[in-house]
């Protein structure tokens, strides 16, 4: 309706102004009210259109605060596409780490130091990539060969060419074989997987009633004996050798578990010497650069073998491919460096 303006001058009646001079009498009279500003014909729908407005105001700038951003496309710029992953900070993953411990202790579970550290690490790897890490399958199947057989029937049994074991109660035989997974599900079915973790704790912990530093030097010292056979092994057999020989693919299976049972001893009496000894973290970094340095020998190892065009002694950052053209000069003097890196590490822990 159009706009009526009122005027009054000094008691007089009302004068009326009209902007349209058409409308009749009667429509402009009913259409007086006593509130100025006031309309039933509001497109609101509401009773005080200022108010209304006011709200609709309020409303946008609400929704406005309120407003998610705008998904950026992680295809259009790998910049933005790593912000994305980083949307949550450290800070926020440890403490959604914390709260499943405390619910897991309130269940009546006892979640230690360990379990924070290895969700924590499994939570920033699926933040970082956008998938979970990979499991103990993809990783065996990447980085390990399978287990030997120790049920074949074979002219030449693998005692008589691996010769005796210096540390008999970690050798690999039928008595104490690698673990399948399917045995490793079996225990876990069945009794909760108390069966492996005692195995673990009795194969590569450090013995009761023996000095913990001394348990690792001994560790050490396994370690180093069978990854000098690992690299001997590798150069006396070549590539192609190994991998259409079954005896000495067999063969190589057998050192790669064994090597890996004397890198597990190497870790679980670790953790005890280091602790009593108090040691600095410059040694811990001396011993992890140690473990990485065998791990990427034998993964490296055995991508080689799937690889028909691989060649170790050809790629540049190779981690093979030098000892394999080393000289036998030259392989000493790799493994007196080696025995003074280990003296250098006694040193700091006795």
């Amino acid at each position: 309706m159009r706009r009526l303006a009122a005027v009054n001058c000094g008691g007089c009646l009302p004068l009326l102004l009209f902007y349209c001079p058409n409308l009749s009498a009667g429509a402009l009279f009913s259409s007086v009210q006593g509130k100025p500003g006031h309309s039933d014909d509001d497109a609101l729908g509401a009773e005080d259109s200022f108010k209304a407005v006011e709200a609709a105001l309020k409303d946008k700038q609400t929704s406005k605060d309120q407003a998610l951003p705008d998904e950026i496309d992680p295809v259009a710029s790998a910049v933005n596409q790593r912000r994305n992953r980083r949307k949550r900070s450290v800070d926020s993953i440890f403490g959604d780490v914390l709260h499943d411990a405390l619910r897991l202790r309130d269940m009546g579970h006892k979640p230690d130091a360990d379990f924070v550290y290895k969700r924590a690490q499994e939570r920033m790897y699926e933040e970082e990539y956008g998938h979970k890490p990979p499991s103990a399958k993809d990783h065996a199947a990447k980085y390990v060969p399978f287990p030997p057989d120790l049920g074949l029937n074979r002219l030449i049994p693998l005692e008589h060419i691996i010769g005796d074991d210096p540390w008999p109660a970690r050798s690999i035989t039928a008595q104490n074989p690698v673990w399948t997974r399917q045995q490793v599900e079996e225990d876990r079915v069945k009794h909760g997987g108390a069966q492996l973790k005692e195995w673990e704790k009795k194969m590569f912990g450090p013995r009761e009633g023996f000095d913990p530093c001394g348990e690792f030097i001994d560790a050490m010292e396994e370690l180093a004996y069978w990854e000098e056979r690992f690299v001997k092994f590798v150069r006396e057999a070549p590539l192609p050798q190994r991998r259409t020989l079954p005896l000495l693919h067999e063969v190589y299976r057998y050192i790669t578990h064994r090597l890996v049972r004397a890198e597990r001893r190497y870790l679980g009496t670790r953790d005890a010497a280091l602790k009593k000894a108090r040691a600095s973290s410059s040694v811990y970094k001396m011993t992890e650069a140690n473990i990485e340095r065998i791990r990427s020998l034998y993964s490296e190892t055995h991508r080689s073998l799937s690889s028909p065009n691989y060649d170790p002694v050809r790629m540049k950052k190779s981690l093979t491919g030098p000892l394999l053209q080393m000289s036998e000069s030259e392989f000493e003097e790799w493994k007196n460096v080696r025995k003074h890196q280990r003296n250098r590490l006694v040193a700091e822990i006795v």
